[in-house]
């Protein structure tokens, strides 16, 4: 429910405005410059009207404690319970989890809490989840090694989720409970956490400490990133569907200039490697989706250098075009090329192909320098940075 707009709510913020950071950019990489004596640096994710902010900075005040809250409604609430308690070690950000890492440095932030977020119940909508892995791995960007997430939810669905969000962006679990409030109260509450803890509403908690992120095969963080496509290498079998989806796209094989696909092509395609680059680096894969080809992707890692990972060919199914399938699985790739070590991706796009490139350049890539690919085509070889 839309909370109700405060009256007065300007006048209300500026009379806290020694609590509220109004351009936390600038305060990047500087917090503790605010408490010089702080022992660590605690945040919380959608404060809301700050109870929990309140009675945690006031039992903590050893520690600095930064709360984000994207509606400026309840912000005021949580800023004037402070500022009744006396609190100095407490400030606010009106702003947004997705800017963490414009609002801290690396390695800023040593407890980051989480407290009753929007579950997003339909599926379509899971990204916007604030324990999404990809908002998890934003939070690795400000989070100190061995720093730890706080969470807590009354939804089990969200919190059951949850549970297999954090390891894969390198959160060890621990403190796991779906019932914290079993024997008595356990910690400090929010008013929403009060409010359905008397309803009967069993509270879910965990602890999530920040490790090593381990890397994973290339094949596997690319389906991790497309669980809506069957990923894996093109056997001899599927050689004719392969063809047929390559058959479809005739037009691109114009403006290569060069002889038609073929399966003798295909298999001289899929044995082919780049130099420097062992068979086990090559991967000549199929994405497939209830028992149809969509796409074809051709991957070599380690080249040209050792940490990039090549795009040599990639297509869709003709008649899939403008469906959203190269979107998907460009936008994928710089996170699985991450996943597994990488830190960049390189491919060669036909100098004739407009489009390809006009493509490839929405999604991220810059033109590096002109090229030739292996049978003497011109390319722009293209470059984009493997991130999460």
């Amino acid at each position: 429910m839309r909370m109700r707009k405060k009256k007065n709510l300007d006048r209300r913020m500026e009379s806290c405005a020694e609590l509220w950071i109004k351009d936390p950019t600038a305060q990047r990489g500087k917090w503790r410059e605010l408490m010089p004596q702080a022992q660590g640096l605690r945040l919380e994710l959608g404060c809301g009207k700050g109870r929990f902010t309140a009675e945690t900075a006031a039992a903590h005040p050893e520690d600095l404690y930064v709360a984000v809250e994207r509606v400026p409604d309840a912000m005021v609430i949580a800023m004037e319970r402070c500022r009744e308690k006396g609190l100095h070690n407490v400030f606010f950000i009106d702003g947004d989890a997705a800017c963490l890492s414009e609002y801290f440095a690396p390695d800023e932030v040593d407890l980051l809490y989480i407290n009753f977020c929007d579950p997003w119940p339909s599926v379509k909508h899971s990204r916007r989840r604030l324990t999404h892995e990809n908002f998890l791995r934003g939070y690795r960007q400000v989070l100190r090694d061995g720093g730890q997430i706080h969470f807590k939810s009354d939804n089990r669905d969200l919190y059951e989720w949850s549970l297999f969000q954090f390891p894969k962006a390198g959160f060890e679990l621990s403190e796991v409970t779906r019932n914290l409030h079993e024997h008595g109260i356990c910690g400090i509450m929010t008013d929403y956490e009060e409010k359905f803890h008397n309803l009967g509403t069993p509270i879910n908690r965990c602890v999530g400490t920040k490790v090593a992120l381990p890397d994973v095969p290339v094949l596997v963080a690319l389906g991790q990133r497309l669980p809506q496509f069957e990923i894996h290498s093109v056997t001899e079998e599927e050689l004719p569907a392969v063809l047929a989806l390559m058959e479809g796209n005739a037009s691109y094989y114009d403006i290569q200039g060069q002889e038609k696909p073929s399966l003798r092509s295909i298999r001289e395609d899929m044995a082919s490697l780049p130099p420097r680059c062992a068979q086990q680096d090559k991967h000549y894969v199929g994405l497939w989706k209830d028992g149809k080809l969509h796409a074809v992707l051709d991957l070599a890692e380690g080249y040209p250098r050792e940490r990039t990972l090549w795009v040599g060919f990639f297509m869709v199914d003709a008649q899939l075009h403008r469906q959203g399938v190269g979107r998907a699985v460009a936008q994928a790739l710089p996170g699985a090329a991450a996943d597994a070590g990488m830190d960049s991706i390189r491919l060669g796009c036909l100098k004739g192909n407009v489009q390809g490139h006009d493509f490839w350049l929405s999604m991220g890539f810059q033109d590096l320098r002109e090229g030739e690919a292996q049978g003497g085509s011109a390319v722009w070889i293209m470059e984009q940075l493997a991130e999460h």
